[in-house]
């Protein structure tokens, strides 16, 4: 019966590690983007009127460039070039952190696939880890969600320790 456990932790494990690594090819392709498309805003001549950017015959409209975007807000850019490509290179760090999650994450799921018990002291750690990086994350966009996301975090780290303990109880009683 536990073996059958331990093995459908596994698969579960191995499936999510390998959605994990499409992940992560997303994020690189995704932090590659924001740094050219950083760049870009910055060094393309373009015609601003009133938020309005044009590139060649693109028009782009809207939040490009906003004073009051992410860059603009808290750097006080008045510049919209350079506040839409602040703008990206934050999305660019963003994902970044994201793609340090999924690496953590899909080296955990690699190390439960491969042994015996989830319950090991490298899986405790890599859950450390990941949950303060989910809690910054989640904090930057909201403190009622990082919070959550923090004692959430708190809370599995807690269960895992305890299971630790156990097995260890459970490997000394036979």
């Amino acid at each position: 019966m536990e073996n059958t456990k331990i093995e459908r932790i596994r698969k579960a494990a191995g499936v999510t590690a390998t959605v994990l690594n499409v992940l992560k090819i997303i994020a690189i392709v995704t932090i590659a983007l924001c740094i050219v498309s950083g760049t870009a805003a910055m060094i393309i001549k373009t015609d601003v009127p009133d938020n309005t950017v044009r590139i060649g015959n693109l028009v782009f409209m809207g939040s490009i460039g906003d004073p009051n975007s992410l860059a603009g807000r808290l750097l006080n850019i008045q510049n919209p070039k350079v506040a839409a490509g602040l703008d990206a290179y934050i999305a660019a760090a963003m994902a970044a952190v994201m793609l340090a999650i999924v690496i953590i994450l899909r080296k955990t799921f690699l190390e439960i696939e491969k042994s015996d018990t989830p319950f090991r002291a490298e899986v405790l750690n890599r859950i450390r880890i990941t949950g303060i990086l989910i809690t910054i994350v989640a904090l930057s966009y909201s403190i009622g969600i990082g919070a959550m996301a923090g004692l959430v975090s708190w809370c599995v780290y807690c269960i895992f320790d305890y299971g630790i303990e156990l097995q260890k109880n459970d490997d000394e009683t036979l």
